[in-house]
């Protein structure tokens, strides 16, 4: 049984707590939070035993495996690295970190305690996401040619916390929603990008982050596609992805209208897709044999880091106006550690 405590209990811990109800082998121990109510109201909704005021509490916790870091962007560094050295497993979500810094902060401390890191890029784990690969990857389609992926949504900005609108702390819409974007067409591509160029503004709303952008991202096995990320004052939603091959084109989405389609022969058809019991159930599944299997996980540290490398590297090409290559953009990132790894891993 892995034992779990949840640092940090706003709105999306709820997605984390439903999904780990699901599972038979994962269960909360505790939680934590700064704030008496949150963690009362968890505690009673989802029979958790224990609940602390702060992480550093949690933390000194023996019974507690593995922690899910789930606060605001411009704390997961400091937590996920205080975690790690607390000999705890870590899930953080995403965004994993506000700079490349912080990034090999946190994957230098998974491998100095030998634990486990796993980023919450939860659109790895969809069942449309996963039937949508597996028809990549069983060749039907041939080579891929080019994608293009969208997440175009309201904004909400009346109702979005301050952290989130302000890119200081890490928010913006190309931060918070253009890492799934930008991690779905990447694990489609099956490369690691090379070089960004892109635009990103706030056009809609007034608030110190961005709430658009635009990025054509090349890749090194030769590809490219166009990651597209807005967060509008009203329009109409769009969250699809639509992956051209050589020999047939693939239409799939989650969220809005759910569906997976194949398009052959001047038609489009519909295929069959699993949905998991809860969002998060196949995440947390997957961080779980992780740890039990002692593998690298699907959305480790270091495929979070290229991903990050990946949104820094649209943000410079917006100022500067120039396509940038990435640090790691002439040369391909290896595997260093000489781990087994799980047959999802994210960049197959």
């Amino acid at each position: 049984m892995l034992n779990v405590g949840i640092i940090g209990l706003g709105g999306i811990a709820r997605s984390h707590c439903d999904a780990i109800a699901t599972l038979d082998d994962v269960q909360i121990v505790a939680v934590a939070d700064l704030f008496e109510e949150p963690r009362k109201q968890y505690m009673e909704t989802y029979g958790i035993p224990k609940g602390y005021s702060s992480h550093t509490e949690l933390l000194d916790d023996d019974e507690v495996d593995a922690v899910a870091v789930v606060l605001g962007h411009q704390l997961h560094h400091r937590l996920t690295v205080d975690s790690l050295n607390a000999g705890k497993h870590v899930l953080v979500e995403k965004p994993m970190a506000l700079s490349l810094e912080q990034c090999d902060d946190m994957i230098a401390a998974a491998g100095a305690n030998q634990r486990k890191l796993m980023v919450g890029l939860s659109q790895h784990f969809y069942g449309t996401s996963l039937a949508a690969k597996a028809i990549l990857d069983s060749g039907e389609l041939g080579p891929v040619i080019t994608g293009v992926c969208y997440m175009s949504k309201n904004w909400t900005i009346e109702s979005r916390r301050p952290q989130y609108r302000s890119r200081y702390h890490g928010g913006g819409m190309w931060i918070c929603n253009g890492v799934h974007v930008v991690d779905r067409l990447t694990w489609m591509m099956a490369s690691q990008a090379m070089s960004v160029s892109a635009s990103i503004g706030t056009r809609a709303h007034y608030q110190a982050g961005d709430d658009s952008a635009t990025a054509f991202i090349r890749y090194k096995n030769g590809t490219a596609g166009v990651a597209v990320s807005v967060g509008y004052a009203d329009g109409g939603p769009d969250y699809s992805c639509q992956i051209i091959c050589a020999n047939g084109s693939l239409r799939f989405s989650e969220h809005g209208e759910q569906y997976v389609r194949v398009g052959k022969g001047d038609k489009w058809e519909d295929r069959p897709f699993e949905d998991p019991p809860a969002p998060m159930t196949n995440e947390w599944k997957a961080f779980a044999e992780s740890i039990e299997k002692d593998i690298e996980p699907a959305t480790g540290g270091r495929y979070g880091r290229q991903i990050m490398e990946i949104l820094f590297a649209a943000e410079e090409s917006a100022i500067t106006r120039e396509e940038v290559v990435l640090e790691s953009g002439l040369d391909w990132t290896y595997q260093p550690n000489g781990a087994p790894i799980t047959t999802e891993h994210g960049w197959v």
